[in-house]
């Protein structure tokens, strides 16, 4: 059986901030149906290199988006092929929810935007505006902008960040329910990451890095060289086992 080709493919890429080395000759592949959780330590390179797959910063060469590089594709491309969401959404004048939705779409449907504020508990929200609403509010809004975006891969960067528990239970269900999409997240959680994932890549200082499926990635080996300190293993019988830092 043929391997399906990648939605989002990095080939070698070297990214720094200043002097400082954030990543060095990554290359990975990302296909439809994958959830790469990306994780590191503040200031690791994760919203860095999410923007660089987005096309949003430095150079495209090393970055291909359905089988084409970043530098290959116009606007309208990047925004049919990729959605790009940040880790705190900033407006600058207040517009009603619904709308905020609807100039995320291809072509405004107000039922379709609806429907996606349904989806991650916003609808009660359409008629509010964006200046109104809570750090954690703004973030599901957001996240209903990109999927309305209809783009079949999504970069995200900390979608359940200002979130409580029953809402990153949502999120987590909803990632899952995109079974066609190819996802990439940034995110804080380990466990969370451990339930929703099914690729990890691991930010390491120094530029190094690891990555694979999400049972080989997550040991307390793995963990210790991204986060620099120790990591225990408790087992469950009713799902992933949980890591405790210690």
């Amino acid at each position: 059986m043929s391997v399906p080709a990648a939605a989002l493919a990095v080939d070698r890429l070297n990214l720094r901030i200043g002097r400082q080395v954030l990543l060095g000759q990554l290359s990975l592949s990302v296909r439809s149906g994958e959830r790469w959780a990306l994780l590191g330590r503040n200031g690791a390179g994760k919203s860095t290199l999410l923007r660089h797959m987005a096309g949003l910063g430095g150079e495209h060469l090393s970055v291909a988006l359905l089988g084409r590089a970043l530098a290959a594709h116009s606007p309208g491309e990047l925004a049919r092929g990729r959605a790009f969401l940040p880790s705190q959404p900033r407006d600058r004048f207040g517009i009603a929810v619904l709308h905020a939705v609807m100039l995320a779409q291809p072509s405004a449907d107000e039922p379709a935007a609806l429907s996606w504020l349904q989806r991650v508990d916003a609808g009660h929200l359409a008629h509010r505006h964006v200046l109104e609403l809570s750090a954690g509010e703004r973030q599901r809004v957001a996240l209903a902008q990109v999927l309305a975006q209809r783009a079949p891969v999504l970069l995200l960067d900390e979608p359940v960040s200002f979130q409580d528990p029953a809402h990153q239970g949502l999120v987590a269900r909803l990632l899952v329910e995109l079974a066609t999409h190819a996802i990439v997240f940034a995110a804080h959680d380990v466990n969370w990451v451990a339930h929703l994932a099914t690729h990890v890549l691991g930010l390491a200082p120094h530029g190094q890095w690891v990555a694979g499926p999400v049972g080989e990635v997550l040991n307390a080996q793995n963990l210790e060289r991204v986060y620099q300190c120790g990591w225990t293993r408790v087992e469950r019988a009713d799902g992933p086992p949980l890591w405790l830092p210690l």
